[in-house]
């Protein structure tokens, strides 16, 4: 299902590029501009500038124009530059070592003087300056990433390395084995993902890159809290910059092994942290001795290779880097667990295994000085056996299963050297997530859970395979006329998603739950015994297709107002077809100002405005949980349809819901999609449905987030490598979506401990009565949440000695919402939709309000450095609910009443987090070689880094529950099992190996 493109999009984009050719951002390269005066300040024209690539060999020619100013576009990143400028009568000079940033422009102001004299260099907006543009982040050159401990190696934890960046761990989907990572308002499926210059988002689920990159293939990678640059989009703001390496002109390269031993792991936590400090009533049982980490021990060997070489010199070169990543992580069953469902020989542990491939190729190829091609290919191919484990606690290991995942991706890059002043960077490139997720159980089987004093969970049948596909093609054209820099762009992708199944699948051959008083064995069970069954059923629809396009224009003018100030001033447009919006619209304005020409200062500011894309799974719950989808049948004992079988071919219950009377189905609940009253008034109308009972709040369009982010800051550098800079950011984001139930039952307030009112009062106020064959919940996604942030972020960094860096980052924030944006899991106290705004205001469950990251590195004597990462942060709010549905909606959501009024959403919080990584290596250099041996440990200290809570039910009577703000329940147990998504891990060691030629 897909929206039509409007005649004026069409227009737009016939209008602004000869031919529609992906994301149309370039990121992946640098601009240089070289301003060219004499003595007495006057600018010298028709100077003669040379660029050379040291490594590469690549060379490029300008002429200073009548301002004085020559500005070469499209460097690649690859190597180092060296800069000759010279003219008749003047003595020529050079510039030498010049490392250029992603999407950046350095400037150099070259004094000539009269021949015999000597000449005045000043350099803006390299690698070692300050930065002066309104794109806030941090860029790691390679160098500094193979320097810094990431555990695991993996690319998506650098971002944590600036404090702006919180950890999203705890909202869900772990088992894509990613960092999650958030920064403002808080969600971590907005960040864009660039990879040289083309899009690498996946856009069915958005839970991370489609296709992560190995470590040993980066180049730069840059995460910006703010992508200001109007060649950014489908983003509440921040980005991650990928720019892959190349080869040279030089055959280089490394092997490496990595290895985490799990002897070396501290096997537990103290019990401090057990509770919230800020609960005073919550009680620490007597009986407890520690706190178990999850996944110990955690044994992972990484192999990984890279090599680059020139398959012509000077003109066709090659890089190559492939990782493969074997991981087995141990869990641990609850010894309250009944022995029955436990193996055979009684042991508590389960392992499961993870395996990962990941591969990047790249060509570059010049043609001639004019043209050059570079083409990449990769790939990213895993499995878990045990995914977010899954078999832990009181899940037995028949609850395993298997996820999977694989992407591959593709691209070329062409970019022409149209004229001096002109340069044409065409893209295309193929994404290819298939499966984007795949769930297999290991042994089908029905489900049996059962909760209270002996709690279990037994039997998998969840199961689901989906794919997600984009083409893209894009064209950017940069002009430099004068002080001016024009860049126009635009870009098409067409994405398609579907498959079978749902996230994290349909339960296919049905689930018993079991009454909480009952304590029996499995064996001694009977349907007596079972409180509900269900099983999901299929009204037609069991599959689906889901097709979008993506459409961008954008222009953006650098204007170079002095030489020591630059206006940035962009506007772009985005369509998604998915949604109902056709007018988004996005202006970006900044500045980067050098105060009096002083090149160690800089002031910079901007505004920009971001239009989200929406993940096509929010918008196939439509498809296949509609009237003509999947349901959840539900029978507890005695209503028509329920098993006559624990046990046996009575199961799944087969039967067609659409040749059933009405009187023998169960009211249901069901997923619209907004903008289409018309079809749905006729599609109810069939069911014996009224649809106009529910039109009043139902919305007419949907459309694409809207979020706004404003920043000023300044950079300093204080003394010789001493940098001190400061940034405030302000975010609006508005137009959240969220999933509302349009057939909500009227508010219920409660003012007083103990109120609660009855199911079935609450489902007579329903719009639509929930009777047999008819709806209950009729539930739409809409944009009916907003989001606030407000952050200082300060960075101080040193860099003067060449033996010792050493950085800073703070970040000061606070992040307040009216719904947690993706769904991160808590649910409003109320469904009515007069209850939804303002109302249910509070922090954000990813909200941080202190958070720092130190680095410091030292080169010691004897070859050998060493080092540390130090991240602290104040804790996380939770929420409280009261365990009971006291409105009736049928969601124990409700939040408890203290001093006669509910309090407010995310209320409580939990404890601070502290990891302190420290690395040592050494390098040999045998014939000209370096054989690196490096020791890694994370959190030395085994801080209990506790970021979610497990009990949050605060109760419902005067006595507050005492387990309230515990992290998990654990009765008499000496040991607490926490969920892999509520703790992060404990001491931990990793040993490197790398032989780099």
């Amino acid at each position: 299902m897909s929206r039509k493109l409007s005649p004026f999009l069409i227009l737009m984009l016939l209008m602004i590029a000869p031919a529609l050719t992906v994301f149309a951002q370039s990121p992946n390269t640098a601009a240089l501009v070289v301003a060219v005066v004499d003595q007495t300040g006057a600018v010298v024209s028709d100077a003669r500038v040379r660029v050379i690539n040291r490594e590469t060999g690549a060379t490029r020619d300008a002429s200073s124009s009548a301002e004085g100013v020559a500005t070469i576009g499209a460097l690649p990143l690859t190597g180092t530059y060296t800069i000759n400028v010279s003219k008749a009568g003047f003595t020529a000079d050079e510039v030498t070592d010049l490392t250029l940033r992603a999407q950046e422009t350095a400037t150099v102001k070259v004094t000539l003087v009269a021949s015999g004299g000597k000449n005045e260099v000043v350099v803006y907006g390299t690698t070692q300056g300050v930065r002066a543009d309104a794109q806030i982040g941090v860029r790691l050159d390679s160098a500094t990433i193979d320097e810094t401990p990431i555990p695991g190696r993996k690319a998506t934890t650098l971002p944590l390395f600036n404090s702006a960046f919180r950890q999203g761990k705890g909202t869900g989907d772990l088992f894509v084995n990613a960092t999650y990572f958030i920064t403002g308002g808080g969600s971590r499926r907005t960040t864009t993902f660039m990879l040289d210059g083309a899009s690498n988002d996946e856009g069915w689920g958005r839970q991370t890159m489609l296709a992560t990159v190995p470590i040993g293939a980066i180049q730069e990678f840059a995460v910006l809290t703010n992508a200001f640059s109007a060649e950014f989009g489908w983003t509440a703001g921040p980005a991650m910059n990928i720019v892959t390496k190349s080869g040279t002109n030089n055959v280089h390269g490394e092997g490496l092994y990595m290895g985490r031993p799990g002897g070396m792991q501290a096997k537990t936590f103290s019990t401090k942290g057990f509770c919230a400090p800020e609960v005073t009533t919550c009680v620490t049982p007597p009986t407890l001795m520690a706190i178990n980490p999850a996944d110990t021990p955690d044994v992972l060997n990484q192999y990984s290779m890279s090599i680059g070489w020139p398959i012509a010199k000077d003109k066709t070169f090659f890089f190559a880097t492939g990782d493969y990543t074997l991981q087995d992580r141990t869990t641990f069953l609850s010894p309250t667990l009944p022995s029955f469902v436990l193996p055979a020989d009684g042991h508590l542990d389960y392992e499961g295994h993870y395996r990962q491939a990941l591969g990047n190729f790249r060509v570059d190829h010049r043609f001639s000085a004019k043209q050059s091609l570079m083409g990449r290919v990769n790939f990213d191919k895993f499995y878990d056996t045990n995914p977010n484990d899954a078999v832990a606690g009181t899940s037995a290991p028949s609850v395993a299963r298997k996820y999977s995942r694989q992407g591959v991706t593709g691209q070329v890059n062409l970019t022409s050297i149209l004229g001096a002043q002109i340069v044409n960077e065409a893209r295309v490139a193929y994404l290819n997530g298939d499966p984007v997720t795949l769930w297999e159980a290991d042994v089908l089987s029905t489900t049996y859970t059962r909760a209270g004093s002996v709690p279990f969970t037994i039997g998998q049948s969840r199961v689901s395979d989906l794919f997600g596909r984009q083409a893209q093609l894009s064209d950017t054209l940069s002009w430099n006329r004068g002080r001016h820099t024009v860049r126009l762009g635009t870009s098409i992708v067409h994405h398609s998603s579907g498959g079978t199944g749902n996230e994290p699948g349909f339960a296919i051959l049905g689930t018993f739950t079991f009454l909480n008083t009952s304590t029996a064995p499995f064996d001694q069970l009977t349907l007596a015994d079972v409180q509900q069954y269900a099983q999901p059923i299929s009204y037609g629809v069991t599959s689906y297709e889901l097709n979008q396009w993506l459409l961008t224009g954008y222009a953006q003018d650098s204007f170079r107002v002095s030489d020591d100030l630059t206006l940035d001033l962009g506007l772009r447009y985005d369509r998604q077809t998915l949604t109902d919006a056709t007018k988004n619209f996005a202006p970006r304005a900044g500045f980067g100002w050098h105060p009096k020409g002083d090149p160690r200062l800089a002031i910079r500011g901007g505004y920009g405005l971001y239009y989200t894309q929406i993940r096509s799974n929010a918008i196939a719950g439509s498809l296949t949980g509609g009237l003509d989808g999947y349901t959840t049948y539900s029978a507890t004992p005695g209503q028509l349809g329920f098993p006559t079988c624990l046990t046996g071919p009575c199961l799944p219950l087969q039967f067609d819901p659409k040749t059933l009377p009405a009187s023998q189905l169960p009211a249901r609940d069901i997923t619209i999609r907004a903008g289409e009253a018309d079809a749905y008034r006729s599609q109810f109308g069939s069911y014996g449905l009224n649809f106009d009972l529910i039109a009043p709040n139902y919305p007419d369009e949907f459309v694409n987030p809207r979020s706004q982010v404003i920043s000023l800051g300044a950079e300093r550098e204080v003394i010789s490598g001493l940098f001190v800079g400061g940034d405030y950011v302000n975010q609006r984001w508005t137009n959240l979506d969220r999933t509302i139930d349009l057939n909500a039952p009227a508010a219920f307030d409660r003012t007083a401990i103990g109120q609660t009112r009855s199911v079935a009062a609450a489902n007579a106020t329903r719009p639509i009565l929930p009777v047999a064959g008819g709806v209950r919940q009729i539930n739409v996604l809409t944009n009916l949440g907003r989001s606030d942030y407000n952050a200082l972020q300060a960075l101080v960094r040193y860099r003067g000695n060449s033996k010792m860096f050493a950085s800073v980052s703070y970040t000061l924030s606070k992040a307040t919402n009216t719904t947690e944006p993706d769904g991160n899991g808590i649910g409003s106290n109320q469904s009515s939709l007069t209850r939804l705004g303002e109302e249910e205001r509070g922090p954000s469950v990813v909200d941080q309000r202190h958070r720092a990251v130190i680095t410091f590195t030292y080169q010691l004597p004897l070859n050998l450095m060493a080092g540390t990462v130090t991240q602290l942060a104040s804790s996380r709010p939770f929420n409280a609910v009261t365990g009971i549905d006291n409105n009736g909606d049928g969601a124990n959501n409700d939040r408890p009443v203290v001093d006669g009024t509910v309090i407010a959403k995310s209320a409580f919080r939990g404890t601070d987090t502290q990891d302190v990584s420290l690395f040592l290596e050494g390098r040999i250099k045998p014939a000209g070689h370096t054989l690196l041996l490096r020791l890694e440990g994370f959190n030395l200290f085994n801080h209990g880094n506790i970021l979610g809570r497990a009990q949050t039910t605060y109760g419902d009577t005067a006595t507050v529950n005492p387990t309230f703000g515990q992290v998990v329940a654990v009765g008499t147990a000496t040991n607490a099992i926490p969920a892999l998504a509520n703790i992060d891990p404990s001491r931990t060691f990793q040993v490197q190996i790398r032989y780099l030629f």
